[in-house]
């Protein structure tokens, strides 16, 4: 599911950023600097996009964007 984020972060806009962001988090996380907690919460809030306005074009990448970071949250 990392590909996925990787792929989606190489784009534009809100998921493009919601991607990067949950790449710097397992990052940050790989390297020790949050907890196993920390790492799922801050994830599973990312997951959250009750309060971004998507394009219909972008529900797709949303769609795959949760599913992405629910799994990489739950293989840390």
């Amino acid at each position: 599911m990392l590909a996925e984020l990787y792929m989606l972060a190489q784009g534009n806009g809100p998921i493009a950023e919601r991607a990067r962001f949950a790449l710097q988090i397992t990052e940050q996380h790989g390297a020790g600097q949050i907890s196993d907690d920390e790492y799922r919460e801050l994830m599973l809030d990312l997951s959250r996009l009750e309060n971004v306005q998507l394009e219909s074009a972008e529900l797709e990448a949303k769609t795959v964007l949760v599913t992405a970071i629910w799994a990489v949250a739950q293989l840390r």
